[in-house]
């Protein structure tokens, strides 16, 4: 177990727009009603000055305003937010990951640098370098993927690239840029003092082990079906079909696919699958949203480490002190 300085945490881009989730309450915004009732309980009398009666449930709501008005401001913060705050704790203070993963989040992790590839391929930019460089301030860290000058450190924008499981799954162009996304970009650009940065949405290739994967999961419903076995043929037939609709959906490029793979067993044959169109040409598989820098979310980002900070250290104390 580790002994962690919450005071001085650093949050990754990554977690950001975990913690920029709900609003935040407002220190004060009971302050007028308690003011209200508690002038009602010593004079008998309303604000229009008309006489009233002093009751049980007006004590009650005074006593609840009372309460919530002197709670730190990090035990008021909102449940989505204070979720994801106490999954960091756990994870940084047990050396755990509890990071959510599926066959989405796989395909991103697995496939960023052929994300990164294809795109310089788009710009037309083979000399772009990948960055490994982490940068951190006093609030944030974060790992950029490309910039415009192959130097983190002194650049005017940069990208950020993300590999979409399929073509159902990639976006418009005129789609909004997911929130998480956003202030990933504004934590790039914090970091960077630069003032543009974009996120590339990226359509590869998926990769063989997950197309396999998907293709085992109809073998296996389908009853495991053998080609030679007469009575199976009927099955067989089915799940070389669902295989075929899975090449179609997770291939975008071919040629690629089957030179990275030589070994995977392809249902659908070169000629089909050029016949049929099959391929989306690089210019359909790159999508750009432009984020640029934004001093407002800097300052709201800002505000909720100093309040996250907080509540990390009250998590501690709390558990610190079970356990003494």
């Amino acid at each position: 177990m580790k002994t962690i300085d919450w005071s001085t945490y650093k949050f990754r881009a990554s977690q950001i727009g975990k913690i920029m989730t709900g609003s935040l309450p407002t220190k004060g915004e009971y302050k007028a009603r308690i003011e209200e009732l508690e002038n009602e309980r010593d004079t008998l009398t309303n604000i229009n000055g008309r006489k009233v009666k002093w009751t049980e449930n007006k004590q009650l709501e005074l006593d609840k305003l009372i309460e919530k008005e002197n709670t730190p401001l990090f035990e008021l913060l909102p449940k989505t937010m204070t979720t994801e705050l106490r999954k960091l704790y756990r994870s940084e203070k047990h050396n755990r990951n509890f990071s959510f993963t599926n066959k989405y989040v796989q395909k991103g992790i697995a496939q960023e640098d052929e994300a990164i590839s294809v795109y310089k391929t788009y710009l037309g930019k083979s000399l772009m370098l990948n960055n490994k460089i982490r940068l951190e301030n006093d609030y944030v860290s974060g790992e950029p993927d490309l910039t415009d000058t192959n130097d983190v450190n002194n650049c005017n924008e940069g990208y950020d690239t993300k590999a979409s499981w399929e073509l159902d799954t990639f976006p418009f162009p005129e789609d909004k840029l997911d929130s998480d996304y956003e202030y990933q970009n504004q934590t790039y650009m914090w970091l960077t003092k630069t003032n543009k940065w974009t996120t590339v949405y990226v359509l590869v290739n998926t990769t063989e082990d997950l197309l396999h994967k998907e293709k085992m999961k109809w073998y296996y419903a389908l009853g495991s079906p053998e080609e030679h076995l007469e009575e199976e043929y009927e099955r067989y037939l089915e799940y070389e079909n669902k295989c075929k609709e899975l090449e179609v959906r997770l291939i975008f490029d071919y040629n690629k696919f089957v030179k990275s793979n030589p070994n995977h067993q392809m249902f659908i044959d070169k000629i089909e699958w050029f016949e049929k169109g099959y391929d989306i040409s690089l210019d359909h598989r790159v999508i750009e949203k432009v984020s640029h820098y934004d001093q407002y979310k800097i300052d709201d980002m800002k505000e909720r480490i100093e309040i996250s900070r907080e509540y990390l250290q009250y998590l501690d104390g709390k558990i610190n002190k079970k356990w003494i």
